[in-house]
């Protein structure tokens, strides 16, 4: 059985809602980590077999960015309170194993102190899978170049020592 996890910026989940069925239909993820979801309270999205935890950001009148996990029933899970302002949730599901999976996104012009990544780490079960849009450039994960940003995670993953696998898949 393959254990699939599809980490994916939408730009906004109701407009690419088609194109997430398409996903669930073809790959049949354990679970799908979303960045810029751009839903609000209000917006209750279901889909059949999967549950959904998430942390939407609003913006005086309107959503922007939020992020979400997608995640099937078919595997016992729990939600993973973690305390931080950043745009993350995180899950423990149980394959062979619990592993705590969780989403991330920071906006590219927002100014992330390195503490705060710190501080989402630590409260990370192990092990962790950690997915998102972080804005962050590096040659270490493929990139011409390195930002700014790019230096601020490479140095989150000295430190935590982490493994980085960053492998682009477009669908």
């Amino acid at each position: 059985m393959a254990i699939n996890l599809i980490s994916w910026n939408c730009h906004g989940f109701r407009a690419h809602s088609a194109e997430f069925k398409t996903l669930i239909n073809k790959y049949q993820p354990i679970c799908i980590c979303i960045q810029e979801t751009y839903l609000s309270p209000n917006i209750d999205p279901r889909i059949a077999n999967y549950s959904f935890l998430r942390k939407d950001n609003i913006n005086t009148s309107r959503a922007t960015g939020g992020v979400a996990i997608v995640y099937s029933n078919l595997f016992p899970s729990k939600p993973v309170c973690i305390n931080t302002p950043l745009q993350a949730v995180a899950i423990q599901i149980h394959i062979k194993m619990p592993i705590t999976i969780c989403t991330i996104y920071l906006p590219p012009h927002q100014i992330i102190s390195l503490n705060e990544l710190d501080n989402l780490i630590v409260q990370l079960p192990t092990p962790f899978i950690l997915l998102g849009d972080l804005n962050g450039h590096s040659t270490l994960w493929g990139s011409d170049a390195t930002n700014n940003r790019g230096l601020q995670i490479e140095k989150l993953i000295s430190d935590n020592k982490v493994e980085c696998f960053n492998r682009r898949r477009l669908v």
